[in-house]
């Protein structure tokens, strides 16, 4: 399950890359500057990282010396993105964390960091897991940075009839439990805005979305592929007539016509 879930990851990190919001990034930026100057260094601590995704996405935005965790519960991706960090200028520093953050959310949000990191995670997580991360946020005071999470809007060319009733199964699906509890599926970027700021934040969010055309045509196959089999385990559809919209949707991706728009939001809160 690691390795399809590192492939999975390396696949869609150019598609990540560039639908990150430009605007945020340079909030970000200017507020990795302020805590450059005034200890040295910024200290980042990137919960779910995977491979390290967000790590290489936000660094090069940072000031020169940064010191990251990477926490994750996978040790095969914590593997990998420690084997990735190899390639860093030597003024950026990586420690990894294995944590279940199920249940260690709270010490590890309590550890010393200027800024908290999640990328395509929030929408896996239950609105009472979301909770107790923003209430040791606010807590601590850890400004957070949530990228690209999943927001269920999504959009297909060319279209087909059946492309709705397909994707409102898939958003259906999205809501069970993925190891954090009944997750917040397509609701995940609302929910977390609502939070922090009724935790006392300055939340900024944008939409960050998937733009996938000819030259990504693998993560289309597989997103496809993806959407299929999560509706076929929720029996919603009937099968024959979801095995004929892959079946058409692979075709048009065959002849080099498909463009998918897949929606996504980055967050960015700070403490007031």
């Amino acid at each position: 399950m690691s390795g399809f879930a590192a492939d999975w990851l390396a696949l869609r990190e150019p598609a990540d890359q560039r639908a990150r919001h430009a605007g945020i990034i340079a909030a970000i930026a200017q507020y990795g500057s302020t805590q450059g100057q005034a200890q040295g260094q910024v200290r980042i601590t990137d919960l779910g990282c995977g491979t390290g995704s967000t790590l290489r996405a936000l660094s090069p935005w940072l000031p020169a010396r940064q010191h990251w965790c990477l926490v994750d519960n996978d040790p095969v991706l914590l593997a990998r993105a420690s084997h990735h960090a190899r390639t860093l200028p030597a003024s950026v520093t990586v420690a990894t964390w294995q944590a279940d953050l199920q249940h260690s959310i709270e010490s590890i949000v309590a550890q010393e960091t200027d800024l908290l990191t999640a990328s395509a995670f929030l929408d896996l997580v239950s609105q009472a897991w979301l909770e107790r991360l923003v209430a040791s946020a606010a807590r601590h005071r850890r400004p957070v940075y949530i990228a690209l999470s999943y927001d269920g809007r999504t959009s297909c060319e060319p279209p087909d009839p059946f492309d709705g009733r397909v994707l409102a199964a898939f958003n259906a699906h999205q809501l069970g439990d993925k190891g954090l509890g009944g997750a917040l599926g397509p609701h995940a970027g609302a929910a977390a805005a609502q939070c922090f700021e009724a935790a006392g934040f300055t939340v900024c969010t944008a939409q960050a979305d998937w733009r996938l055309g000819q030259s990504d045509s693998a993560l289309q196959a597989q997103l496809l592929e993806g959407w299929h089999r999560a509706v076929s385990e929720t029996g919603a559809l009937p099968q024959y007539e979801l095995d004929g919209w892959r079946a058409r949707r692979l075709a048009f991706l065959a002849d080099g016509r498909s463009q998918l728009c897949v929606g996504h939001v980055d967050l960015w809160a700070q403490p007031r």
